[in-house]
């Protein structure tokens, strides 16, 4: 990790000619591209254009994108080319050094540490994103296949239903008894209960200390579980 001072390294002490010069180069530069805004202005002609169209745009994006990447890669030549030797004298301290040469090597060494850093960092992103797209192909392909599997289940229990169906209209003995016997546990259930809170209140309102007794306990806070009348 890069210690707090290094984080803001000390201002380069830069003269006053040093400024302009500097300046002026921005400046240039300025110029330069307000000079070639101003000629491409100048030799349009929308007489001699031709009719817009998909290959009429497609062609001016791509000319478009030559001249930027023309113009972008002259400046980085030129820049590259004025920076090297003040870089080489600050990075090997050589004798013919100038101060502000000197004054370089902070600056160099954190970009060549952040640049380091900014690598790093975008392999950890990329591996991140390796990551997500695996865990989301994953998450598809189980989201398919539990699909496959309600749909199995949907027609499982269609049919198991469609044979129950056509078992009990086969036999219409056996489904009036089936039909007679659910009456009857119905029946049973509610007479159970009944007599379930009859028997609940009579222990409860006697004045007997049920809570000691475990029977009568359960007479009076046993739940009804009719899964098993």
């Amino acid at each position: 990790m890069v210690d707090g001072p290094s984080d803001n390294p000390t201002p380069l002490r830069l003269s006053n000619d040093e400024r302009r010069i500097l300046e002026l180069h921005d400046r240039l530069q300025q110029l330069q591209l307000e000079i070639a805004l101003l000629t491409a202005q100048r030799e349009y002609d929308p007489n001699t254009s031709h009719p817009a169209g998909d290959g009429s745009i497609e062609a001016a994006q791509k000319a478009l994108l030559d001249s930027r990447s023309k113009y972008v890669l002259r400046n980085q030549v030129v820049e590259s080319v004025v920076a090297a030797n003040p870089i080489l004298q600050a990075v090997h301290n050589g004798t013919k050094a100038s101060p502000i040469e000197r004054d370089l090597l902070p600056a160099l060494e954190q970009r060549d540490e952040s640049s380091s850093t900014l690598a790093h960092q975008s392999l950890e992103l990329r591996a991140l994103l390796n990551e997500i797209t695996e865990v989301e192909s994953q998450s598809l392909r189980l989201g398919r296949e539990n699909v496959d599997l309600a749909s199995e289940l949907l027609d499982l229990a269609e049919q198991t239903n469609r044979t129950k169906a056509e078992a009990i209209n086969a036999d219409s003995e056996q489904a009036a008894e089936i039909s007679r016997l659910e009456s009857e546990v119905k029946l049973s259930r509610q007479r159970w209960r009944v007599l379930k809170g009859t028997a609940s209140a009579v222990v409860a309102g006697s004045g007997v200390d049920w809570s000691r007794d475990a029977e009568l306990r359960n007479i009076v806070l046993d739940p009804e579980n009719e899964d098993e009348m």
